[in-house]
């Protein structure tokens, strides 16, 4: 890949990176706000507001996974490993990076590995 296109990657992984730290922000001045309104004795409310803030920290937890992709991403444009599958080291299809910038993985073997969990979680209920 052409250090053009590494450079528009890297770009769109700062931007994500950005939008992720962003939302962060704004779940941790939320649930500040929430903390303060939990003193108030409001009790007809109090579902909904376990409602929210399971959701926000939710929401947090997949910000947190999505973080770490992102930054996996930019590790790889540095050392020159983006583009590659991370299982088949095949390349990854560029329409596949522009909608997914941190993917580790073409779609075959993304498929490969998400059969591969669905048996795991089988045999477990087992």
């Amino acid at each position: 890949m052409n250090s053009k296109k590494l450079e528009q990657f890297k770009e769109a992984l700062v931007e994500l990176r950005g939008d992720i730290l962003g939302d962060v922000e704004k779940n941790r001045k939320s649930s500040q706000t929430d903390e303060f309104a939990e003193m108030l004795p409001d009790t007809t409310d109090e579902a909904a507001r376990l409602s929210t803030r399971q959701m926000i920290l939710n929401l947090g937890e997949q910000g947190r996974d999505r973080l770490k992709l992102i930054e996996e991403a930019l590790g790889r444009i540095d050392d020159k490993s983006f583009g590659s599958c991370q299982r088949c080291e095949k390349k990854i299809p560029e329409p596949r990076l522009r909608v997914v910038p941190f993917a580790q993985y073409c779609v075959a073997c993304l498929d490969e590995i998400e059969k591969e969990q669905n048996l795991e979680r089988i045999n477990t209920i087992k």
